[in-house]
């Protein structure tokens, strides 16, 4: 079964120089697209190209990674890099 974005649910992108979590708003979407919000970025949402890798959506916003299966901050692990 696919993991797909849900509009109107959280999720946390990441990137892993950063070491830390990114939370956007999903509030559209398409069977290609996804559209997302976060505060402080103009608070319109941006459209998205998804991706599918191993049965999950992904995007990219604003070059952050998010997941759809991502849907909790604060669990990044900074001994990745």
């Amino acid at each position: 079964m696919k993991t797909q974005f849900q509009p109107g649910q959280t999720y946390f992108g990441t990137l892993s120089y950063a070491h830390s979590d990114f939370p956007v708003l999903c509030v559209k979407r398409t069977d290609k697209s996804v559209w997302f919000i976060k505060r402080g970025y103009g608070d319109r949402p941006i459209r998205c190209g998804i991706k599918n890798w191993d049965n999950v959506e992904t995007a990219i916003f604003y070059g952050w990674y998010i997941c759809a299966d991502k849907q909790s901050g604060g669990d990044f692990d900074p001994m990745i890099i």
